[in-house]
Order: structure tokens, then sequence, then C-alpha cells
């Protein structure tokens, strides 16, 4: 049973504010569980006659939603698909009309949660307590061999867990590690969302507070900065740029951000002689800019890598490769992810004719180019399954030897493949164990050959979390 502190608990059970920002804000829920909550509502309050609001967020999908009331902003926040604790800015700015944007940030704390594997020295029946940051979890009572499984949630930023276990009397304490990843937000605002083609704006660098020039490798194309204040820096673009683009990074590699804003193009006014004296027309204003990278996210990429078996009947058998690619789809709180995968199958048969012994040695190997549907069906703790639905092309190559005939024969084509699997997930942090069961239909009917090379597969791999 879990038992956090009394104020957390009057803390979390309102919604976040954020009042001391030039804007009013407010999240919820305050906090996210990982694999747990799906979204957070945030609301930000402008003054009336308040240019428009601008929004983004250093990791997830950050999404506009229908205002409530006048003067109200609503946006919907999908957390991204991780598993370990990380703390989440959320930035929301005005351009000013002199001076860097005024910006209001809301961070959200993303908790991982986990099963602590506790092993103590009082032996059997001992009541064991875990103790992460300020909150309690358990108690849980040990085996006989003493040990126990705590499950708990880890805040950001926590690096280790207190475990108290208490038997016949006496209570030991000790503090245990805790594997969690060393990354941390990062969030870069341009300012205005069009720089003045003579003129100059400015780029503020957010994280758990405004980050200093001395904790970031700034790279900037089509422009030069100059830090004013710690984490805000006055921006110029350099003659002729048409995009400014800034790459920053974290100088000990625990976190990167990029933003980009376009340059205006110059006003040319072409004076034809006195008598028939005609400006120019301005040029038409630019389109706005899309904002994909609430779409086109990294963090949304899965690489995988699997290996195993098939089995087809007869000599319809061997061993299999993959190597896959997926992106997860912010819909349906990303449970759905479409994947690219291609593959290697190899099967050989020599069949024999009576005491002659063998009289041919086939080789086939196929090369299999799938795209398919992953669809999260169950997830508890760091287990997660998973069905997975593709198609696709099939190329394969034979090679045929025999005593009967003097010369080697091949043949090469191509044919449909498709398959459903279950497949089971065990997370180890950014990287998943995985066991996949796969049915495959791919049946090929050619000259000199006739195999399955579907059939039913096992496969163990891995797959890992950007």
């Amino acid at each position: 049973m879990r038992a956090p502190v009394l104020p957390l608990l009057l803390m979390l059970a309102l919604p976040l504010v954020v009042e001391a920002a030039p804007f009013p804000a407010t999240a919820s829920p305050t906090q996210v569980v990982l694999g747990r909550d799906r979204a957070v509502v945030v609301q930000v309050k402008v003054p009336r006659g308040t240019p428009s609001l601008r929004a983004v967020a250093s990791s997830g999908n950050l999404m506009p939603l229908p205002a409530t009331a006048r003067g109200v902003y609503a946006y919907r926040w999908i957390p991204p698909d991780i598993r370990y604790p990380l703390l989440a800015v959320l930035a929301f700015w005005v351009d000013a009309a002199e001076g860097p944007p005024e910006v209001t940030t809301v961070r959200i704390p993303l908790l991982g949660r986990t099963e602590l594997d506790v092993a103590t020295d009082v032996g059997a029946g001992a009541q064991v307590v875990v103790q992460v940051a300020d909150m309690q979890f358990g108690p849980v009572t040990t085996n006989r061999k003493g040990r126990a499984r705590v499950p708990v949630e880890v805040p950001p930023g926590v690096r280790e867990a207190i475990v108290l276990a208490t038997a016949k009397g006496q209570q030991t304490r000790r503090t245990t590690p805790l594997d969690v990843p060393p990354e941390r937000p990062l969030v870069a605002v341009l300012s205005p969302d069009v720089f003045p083609v003579n003129g100059t704006g400015w780029l503020m660098l957010l994280g758990e507070e405004l980050v200093p020039r001395a904790q970031v490798d700034l790279q900037v194309q089509g422009g030069n900065v100059e830090e004013q204040d710690p984490g805000v820096f006055r921006v110029k673009p350099e003659a002729g740029a048409r995009t400014v683009v800034v790459d920053a990074h974290l100088k000990d590699g625990t976190g990167a951000a990029r933003v980009m804003a376009p340059v205006a193009a110059p006003i040319v006014a072409v004076v034809p002689p006195p008598e028939a004296p005609v400006v120019a027309p301005p040029p038409a204003p630019p389109a706005p800019k899309v904002d994909w990278s609430q779409y086109l996210s990294w963090h949304h990429l899965s690489p995988h890598l699997m290996a195993g078996g098939f089995f087809a009947g007869g000599d319809n058998r061997g061993p299999l490769l993959s190597l896959g690619l997926g992106y997860r789809l912010p819909p349906l709180g990303g449970r759905l992810t479409v994947e690219v995968e291609g593959g290697l199958r190899h099967l050989s048969s020599q069949p024999t004719l009576g005491p002659m012994g063998p009289v041919l040695d086939s080789r086939v190997v196929a090369l299999p180019l799938l795209l398919s549907v992953r669809v999260l069906a169950f997830e508890r703790g760091p287990l997660s399954l998973h069905g997975r639905a593709g198609a696709g092309d099939l190329y394969y190559d034979q090679s045929v030897t025999s005593t009967l005939f003097p010369e080697p024969h091949s043949q090469r084509g191509h044919t449909l493949m498709a398959f459903v699997a279950a497949q089971a997930a065990w997370r180890l942090g950014a990287v998943s164990a995985l066991l996949e069961l796969r049915g495959s239909y791919a049946e090929v009917k050619a000259q000199q050959i006739d195999a399955q090379l579907g059939g039913l597969s096992a496969s163990l791999g891995v797959r890992y979390a950007l």
C-alpha cells in the first residue's frame, strides 16, 4: 500500500497552477504515471488583446483544443512512449514588441513504474517498505529466501531508494540504486515566428530552469547569437539568410532541442521613369509555418532486431532473421505502431532416391520486405502483449545441384507474403526483450521449386525506444 506524505497528497489533489509566470496556466493531472495516465489537459489564460499564443513541449505531443472561454487557450498533451522517469517542460509564449518573449512554463513530472527486487538479511516473513523520494510503497512480506518484489513509482531526478525491512522487532535500513537513464528536458523558443530581414530576434533555452550558454553547445545556421541573460539570447540573421536554424545540445549529453524560423524577404521598390511612377506591390506574407514536430518526433521511432526459426512442414524449415523500424502513431494514446521490416530466411533440402542416396541439393534464400501494424493489447508493469499483422513482397533465389545433371540450376522470383503474430515484450529501461510467435503464408511454385516459406515461426529479439 502506498503511503505518501500528507502534504504531497494535498498538493497533487488539485490542478497545477502556474501564477508567477506572465500567463496563469493550469494542468490536470499535475503529474503522469507512465503506462497509466494517457493525457494532460492544460489551460492558459491571456489578457484581452494579447497576440496569438504559441506553444511547444520538450517531449510528447501537444495539440490545441477548442477554447472553453474568452481569453483561454486549451491544449491536450500526450506523454511520450517511454517507461523511465522524466520531467516534461511545456512552454507557452507571445512575441513582445520589444525585448524577449513573455514565456509561461508548465513542468510535468513523468513517474516510471517498476517492480524493485529486494533481498533482505532478516529472513522470511519480514515486512519490506521501499521509500522513493517522499513516497513509501509496501509493506510486502518476504518469501522463504528473504526476497520480495515491491511495485514502486519513481519520479524524475531520483537515483536511489531506501529499503526498510522489519522482522521480530528489528529493522534494517539500506540504500539501493535505481537504473534510470540520465535524460533531461530542453526546449528552444525563437521569437518572433518570422524574423525581420534587417532586425533581430530572441532565443530562449528552457529546461528545469533557464539554461545558460555555459551548459549547452549551440550550432546556429543563418544567424549569430549573443547571450543577454542566462538562457536568453539575441539573434541576428545573416545577410541573405532565408532561415535561422538553432541546434542546442546539453554538454553532458542528456538533452537536445532544435528550432527554426524563416527570415522575411526584403521588399524591393521598383522606381520607373518619372512620367509613370509605379511602386511594386509588397510581396504576399509568408504562409504560416506548420509545426510538424508534434507529429514527427524521434521519440516515436523504435528499431527492432529478431532471430529464430520457421517450420512449414517437410524440408520447409530453417533459420530466419528480421530487422525493422516502427513509428508510434499519436492517436488512441499511442497504442498503434506502423512498422516496416526486412528479413532473411533460408532453407535447404536433399531428397534421396533409395540406395542412391541424395540426388539433389536445393538451397533457397528468401528476402521478405513487409509493412505491418502493431497494436498494444495489454500492459502491466514491464510486461506488454502486442498483436501484429502485415504483408509485403518476398524475393527468393534457389540454387539446385545434382548428380543427375552436370550444371547447377538456379531461378529467382518473388511472391506475396502475409502474416499475423503475437508478441510479448519485457521492458528493461529503453530496451525491451521480445518473444514473437508468428504464422505466415508465402507459397512459392515455379519450374524447379514448390516450397512454403511461411509456416509457423518463433523468434527472440530486442526493441529500442529512441
